[in-house]
């Protein structure tokens, strides 16, 4: 299948790993900001079809698909463009700013049939199936804390006064949208919906959230979220029951996970130390796509809708407004 990349950041680095390991995935054409920056990446990689321009790429006929990888903002535009035209997406995470735009988008792949994937990484990742099994050792569930925060490599760029991409409100940026939406996913992945949400975030003067903590409520067990892009934790994740509790680092791609029983103290290790992330997710894209799908059966349109509203639900919250709010 013959892939379109929109965007070069970093993330899009990560995207042809994950391809190049994948023997039904070929990126064929690259899309930038400027061509300069589409002919730099290409030249990387040995793409063969370099624009500056998503609709002229469109329409030379060279993609199957596209790879999403633009500010949050611009997902569902560029998203719905491709999927009104019959052109599966891979969007980036989040699908999209707020979650009338995930429906949109969600209703666009319904009605165009065409397939429509959220780039969650850890839900495509085994380790979230060895994770959901190991949950019955640790017993009745009484505690969890979930959180992922790394200082940004363009926090010092803001705090000079560069206005970075990273924390501009109109780009519908932040921690939340970056790095809490990892954690969020895995909770609503595992145990739903929570009954109640509480949601508190430290603001910047542009608007977004530097970093932030939630309270999830679920009937026997309360889960404590916290994430940030303005300091850095061990990022040790817990879930704690009455006969032992699961660690894990890195939300992000679910690192080593072990579970430690409480009596006997003995430790195993849970699941695969692989980190191929993107692998996983082309895999299960263009197997879908195959089997003609619109979604995803290990991240349905229904735990993206979840997610997106509790997101939405917690910026509310936290007084976190986008343009595109309104």
């Amino acid at each position: 299948m013959k892939f379109g990349i929109i965007g070069t950041n970093f993330v899009s680095d990560y995207f042809m790993k994950g391809a190049q390991l994948t023997q039904d995935c070929e990126v064929s054409a690259v899309c930038a900001t400027s061509l300069a920056k589409a002919e730099a990446f290409a030249a990387k990689y040995d793409i063969p079809h370099c624009y500056d321009d998503y609709q002229k790429m469109f329409d030379d006929s060279v993609v199957e698909a596209v790879y999403v990888a633009v500010p949050n903002s611009l997902h569902h535009r560029i998203s719905k463009y491709f999927l009104e035209r019959g052109i599966p997406v891979f969007c980036e995470k989040p699908m999209a700013s707020n979650i009338d735009e995930v429906k949109d988008l969600i209703d666009t792949a319904g009605k165009n049939n065409t397939y429509l994937h959220e780039g969650l990484i850890p839900i495509f990742h085994p380790n979230f199936i060895s994770l959901k099994e190991a949950l019955k050792s640790v017993g009745p569930i009484r505690q969890v804390t979930l959180n992922f925060s790394q200082y940004s490599s363009r926090y010092d760029a803001y705090l000079a006064g560069e206005n970075p991409t990273t924390f501009r409100s109109e780009l519908s940026n932040g921690a939340l949208m970056d790095m809490g939406i990892y954690p969020i996913g895995i909770c609503i992945g595992l145990w739903g919906k929570p009954e109640k949400v509480s949601s508190y975030a430290t603001l910047l003067a542009t608007g977004v959230d530097a970093s932030g903590t939630s309270i999830f409520k679920y009937p026997d067990f309360p889960v404590s979220i916290s994430y940030s892009k303005a300091s850095n934790t061990g990022n040790l994740n817990e879930i704690s029951g009455e006969k032992g509790r699961i660690t894990f680092d890195m939300a992000k791609c679910l690192g080593e996970i072990r579970f430690e029983d409480r009596l006997t103290k003995n430790k195993s290790r849970i699941g695969s130390d692989k980190e191929e992330t993107f692998y996983f997710e082309i895999l299960d894209m263009i197997q879908n796509i195959k089997e003609s799908r619109i979604e995803s059966g290990k991240m349905p349109f229904e735990l993206s809708l979840a997610i997106h509203e509790v997101i939405t639900d917690c910026r509310r919250q936290s007084g976190i407004i986008y343009p595109c709010d309104s």
